[in-house]
């Protein structure tokens, strides 16, 4: 069995009740399963791997064979010898891996363990002028034949990674016999006084002697300057809210607390937090029974005294949003802000849905610099279905709103996109999405998520949007597209991107061919980062490279490399990282193989196949696999048929790796008018400027068109894709 590190503490927690296996538990060395594809190979047939994942069932099999080598033992006894035999690990804390790594053949051999496990002296509060040196017994049980003399020593690092001032930790004695089948007693002193830090101080007590050596995790938190924050919810009907919403995040750290959510009542609206001294932003939400929600947001609270802070939704103001139509009315709408901390890492966002008719939003406190915070409420407006949509954003910098009236009276000064959705689904319906962000706030990017406008008859190429374009706001635009079988197919574009005003645009949505795009700049594509692969191919993308959700299809996905299968699912890629790839050069497959209903009509079946070549290079970010696709232009209707017994002209473009400029080998294209069941291959010429295309002509009678492409890229790297049914032909 391989060694694990194990937690048996963190920060924050009762240092005395500490368990194994907590947050920061790092990592293991394991037999691979047969077909496993988690972790990475460091020899034939074993992986590493890291997590509580791991480190829980290693530790538990530590603890079952101890009880199986002493049946007699509780679980406690058993707990303290996994803590008294581990390996200490430099550079660490108590706090971040406890008593350190398990080694079960110390603890099976162990005749000395101590009780407790660990050892916490809690918390000394600031300021540490009245603090008092506190004492813990530690106990020494000898199961051994013969007696045991131990030579006890502590070990403390401090909050600056320096040794603990002398005298801050004792032991004492200094040394101790403890008798053959008995127990033996030290008391063991913390004095936070002589501490010069203020943090966590975190070590342990060894004791050594005769073959034995046994270790006993300390830890104290010395409290830096702090002061006690009192809340107080009142809701907008003016009652007590025991239930609120709220979070305290510091800006100075990061870190973020949320009073109310302590499993306790809080009948009279209150919950008090000690803090660090320091600069917070405050985010709360009440609701009371009528559904009225008040969203308070405090921008930049400075907490240097303690603080009673009343957040109270009377004091939040209504919203009014009026379009340049007036008799439209908001949507789907919803409010962010942002604050910026000490560092990047540091920085808060919030965000939340909201009725405009139900929500009233008010700034607790002042205001801060317009650099450091910023507020926007924004959605989409329309009156009808087919009415035009407004999709409108306030922007307020240094505050956060107290009510809102605010009105566009001119589509002037923003930019008209002409829409087209394209769907071969019968009896479907549309609704268009948008989302925006802001470049000097990348930040509300994380807390902002499309809104969506009203449904209407598709195919359409009538959907007119106006959109806010002040303060340099970009929009992703995208559609919903339904019939009743099919609620949730999506066609949104891959990046956000920037319209003027006074400009008109026209964008296409959901139309052929359908196929798989990788644009790793925009997070589709493949790429791995050490030995882990992430894999999220777009195999639905329409004609313009527009990103594709298609929930009914199923789809099957498999990396491998020879005999070695990596990852082989039907789950969402998307959503996961797989494990276990090698750090040498090797050569892999992927293969994904997607099909929809046949309701959808066009491109009902799509496989590509890749090979490529990867290594780790010890990149910390993730490095793209070579993947190529080849992407199919023809002009189409809206549902993705064109005039049969006719000669039409179908552009071509790449994507990915033979993408670049002297990167493409060679390119083969095939098409099939039967259903794929018999394939020619056509010519793919290249005009004056390098544009790619194919000349076909098609059937007099109507049918389908399959394609079928194969690249090859200067570095060997392979492609080979399938479309059943690009698209079809009509009288």
């Amino acid at each position: 069995m391989g060694h694990e590190v194990v937690q048996v503490g963190r920060h924050g927690k009762a240092f005395g009740a500490l368990g194994l296996g907590d947050r920061h538990a790092c990592w293991s060395v394991a037999a691979r399963a047969a077909h496993g594809s988690e972790g990475e190979e460091v020899a034939p047939g074993y992986v590493t791997m890291s997590g509580t994942s791991m480190a829980t069932p290693h530790t538990a099999g530590a603890a079952a064979i101890l009880a199986q080598e002493h049946p007699d033992w509780t679980g406690e006894r058993i707990k303290t010898a996994l803590t008294a035999s581990a390996k200490p690990l430099t550079g660490t804390t108590a706090y971040e891996v406890g008593a350190g790594r398990v080694d079960l053949t110390r603890a099976t051999d162990t005749d000395v363990t101590t009780e407790p496990a660990s050892v916490g002296f809690g918390t000394a509060s600031w300021p540490h002028d009245d603090d008092r040196p506190t004492a813990r017994t530690l106990t020494y049980r000898n199961s051994g034949p013969k007696p045991v003399t131990l030579d006890l020593t502590s070990d403390v690092t401090g909050p600056d990674s320096g040794s603990a001032p002398g005298g801050m930790f004792t032991v004492s004695p200094a040394r101790l016999t403890v008798p053959a089948g008995g127990t033996a007693q030290a008391t063991v002193t913390a004095d936070t006084r002589l501490g010069g830090v203020d943090g966590a101080y975190s070590g342990a007590v060894t004791a050594s002697g005769d073959g034995q050596s046994v270790r006993t995790a300390l830890g104290v938190i010395r409290e830096v300057e702090s002061y006690k924050l009192k809340l107080t919810v009142t809701r907008r009907d003016g009652k007590r809210d025991d239930a609120p919403s709220v979070t305290v995040a510091n800006l100075d750290t990061g870190k973020q607390y949320t009073p109310f959510d302590d499993d306790r009542n809080h009948p009279d609206g209150t919950a008090s937090v000690r803090l660090p001294k320091g600069h917070y932003v405050i985010d709360a939400q009440t609701i009371d029974p009528r559904g009225k929600t008040a969203l308070l947001v405090a921008p930049r609270l400075l907490l240097d005294h303690d603080t009673d802070l009343a957040l109270d939704g009377r004091r939040a103001k209504p919203v009014k949003v009026t379009a340049p139509d007036r008799r439209a009315t908001s949507r789907d709408a919803q409010v962010l802000f942002a604050a910026h901390g000490a560092k990047p890492a540091y920085d808060y966002v919030g965000g939340n849905s909201v009725d405009a008719g139900d929500t009233a939003l008010g700034q607790i406190g002042s205001g801060t610099a317009a650099g450091s915070f910023v507020a926007q409420f924004g959605g989409i407006w329309q009156r009808t279905a087919t009415s035009p949509t407004y999709n409108l954003v306030a922007t307020r910098a240094g505050s956060f709103f107290t009510g809102l009236n605010r009105a566009f009276s001119t589509t002037r000064d923003m930019a008209r996109v002409n829409t087209s959705v394209a769907t071969t689904l019968t009896r479907a319906s549309a609704a268009p999405q948008v989302s925006w962000s802001t470049p000097a706030w990348p930040e509300l990017d994380r807390a902002s998520i499309f809104s969506e406008g009203l449904q209407r008859p598709a195919p359409t190429a009538s959907l007119v949007q106006y959109l806010s374009t002040d303060r340099g706001l970009r929009w992703n635009l995208g559609a919903r597209i339904a019939n009743g079988s099919h609620n949730e197919d999506t066609a949104s574009s891959l990046t956000a991107r920037r319209f003027e005003p006074g400009r008109t645009y026209r964008v296409a949505f959901n139309g052929g061919v359908h196929g798989p795009a990788v644009a790793p700049a925009s997070g589709t594509g493949a790429k791995r980062l050490g030995g882990y692969s992430y894999v999220c191919v777009p195999m639905f993308s329409d004609g313009p490279g527009n990103f594709a959700y298609v929930p009914q299809a199923t789809i099957t996905t498999r990396l491998s490399s020879g005999s070695r299968v990596f990852l082989s699912t039907t789950d969402d890629t998307c959503l996961s990282v797989y494990g276990g790839l090698p750090a040498a050069s090797t050569r892999y497959r992927l293969s994904i193989s997607t099909d929809r209903t046949k309701d959808y009509r066009t491109s009902d079946h799509v496989d590509t196949v890749w090979t490529f070549t990867s290594r780790d290079n010890g990149e910390t970010k993730g490095v793209p696999f070579p993947l190529s696709v080849v992407r199919f232009h023809p002009k189409l209707s809206l549902t993705d048929t064109a005039k049969a017994g006719t000669r039409v002209t179908v552009p071509l473009s790449l994507q990915g790796s033979a993408a670049a400029k002297g990167h493409l080998k060679s390119l083969t294209v095939r098409v099939s008018y039967d259903g794929g069941r018999t394939w020619k291959t056509v010519s793919v010429h290249t005009d004056r400027t390098g544009k790619r295309y194919l000349t076909l002509t098609h059937p007099r009678k109507p049918g389908t068109v399959s394609f079928r492409a194969s690249l090859t890229d200067t570095d060997g790297n392979t492609a080979a894709e399938t479309i059943r049914t690009a698209y079809r032909t009509v009288r």
